[in-house]
């Protein structure tokens, strides 16, 4: 059989608020039926049972013939940090440690990805445990950590040892995202929109500094498609290309490169967004060999069948089909398969 190897699946991890002494309920929940309702800094949302039923996820992955998981957490650290006066290193340990038990129950089907705040200096020495004492395939770091972005100069010890190293990072929205206090408390607007763009304002922001100039070698792997940053793709073009002479040093564009020259050097995505056109965008600006399957199943509990049919509706060449589906996976997170 072969593989399909799954880059973007999360776990809840409902132990880290009670081993970081974080009191009350801090996410508002709410039961309703077999999901909870939370409401965090006045967002809310459902938290579905699967997100933290174990066996309800195996069982559904490898009835749909997903063979392999790349497990992260993409929210916990961020939010709880948020509720604690511990240092980001020491909430990241915790959330690392919890994600490294839920790895073992399964380590034939399951690898971990460890959680960094790029922004924080205790981040280099917690993701280097995480890789080599946990065995983590990579790191994931929110797209902004509390409203602040990560292509300032706080995280370039980060990603010199991104770079150095070659340890793969995944980047993922916050729980919290940019905008979210501009009415995006309505119709889920935080999670369907606000979200993909904190995605797109980060990686603007990332190529328009010139950090990719400054650390050509860095390799990184986007959630949800690059979220919304293909849409905008176009003005970051004409951006540059018209210059900023005469404008104030911090709103100056920076990259030596055009804007898009970067999406093929530094960046790849998965396929999450359940919408074949989407994902034929991907393909058509990346190329096969840097798109990665990815379903955000766990907190997104749709069938992941619905993600593999809707790769299999591209008609891709065997030879890319198998890319998308474990080949890029294996070779960006080195999983030796």
């Amino acid at each position: 059989m072969a593989e399909i190897v799954d880059v973007h699946t999360h776990f809840g991890l409902e132990q880290v608020a009670k081993k970081l002494g974080i009191q009350g309920n801090v996410y508002g929940a709410v039961r309703v039926r077999k999901n909870v309702v939370t409401n965090y800094r006045g967002l809310t949302a459902v938290g579905y049972s699967e997100i933290s039923d174990f066996d309800v996820q195996m069982e559904t992955n490898a009835k749909a013939g997903v063979t392999k998981r790349l497990m992260s957490s993409g929210f916990t650290a961020e939010t709880f940090s948020h509720e604690t006066p511990k240092p980001p290193a020491e909430v990241t340990k915790v959330v690392n440690d919890e994600m490294a038990a839920v790895v073992a129950r399964a380590p034939d089907r399951l690898y971990g990805i460890g959680a960094a705040n790029a922004l924080d200096k205790g981040c280099v020495a917690e993701s280097e445990r995480a890789m080599k004492q946990l065995g983590f395939k990579g790191i994931c770091c929110t797209t902004s950590w509390h409203g602040k972005f990560i292509d300032n100069e706080e995280a370039y010890p980060f990603w010199e040892w991104a770079e150095g190293t070659g340890a793969p990072i995944f980047l993922h929205p916050p729980r919290v995202p940019i905008g979210h206090d501009q009415q995006m408390d309505q119709y889920k607007l935080d999670e369907l929109v606000g979200r993909p763009f904190d995605t797109a304002m980060a990686l603007a922001r990332m190529i328009l500094s010139g950090l990719f100039d400054r650390f050509p070698k860095l390799q990184l792997c986007i959630a949800h498609m690059g979220g919304g940053l293909l849409p905008v793709m176009g003005r970051l073009e004409f951006g540059w290309r018209l210059g900023c002479e005469g404008m104030p040093e911090r709103a100056q564009i920076k990259c030596k490169d055009a804007p898009s020259s970067y999406l093929r050097r530094n960046i790849h995505v998965d396929t999450m967004g359940f919408w074949g056109p989407h994902v034929r965008e991907a393909l058509d600006v990346f190329g096969p060999d840097r798109v990665m399957f990815g379903t955000d199943y766990g907190p997104v509990p749709l069938d992941p069948k619905e993600h593999i049919d809707i790769v299999k509706s591209m008609r891709l060449s065997p030879a890319d089909e198998d890319k998308v589906f474990w080949k890029n996976a294996s070779a960006f997170f080195k999983l030796g398969l």
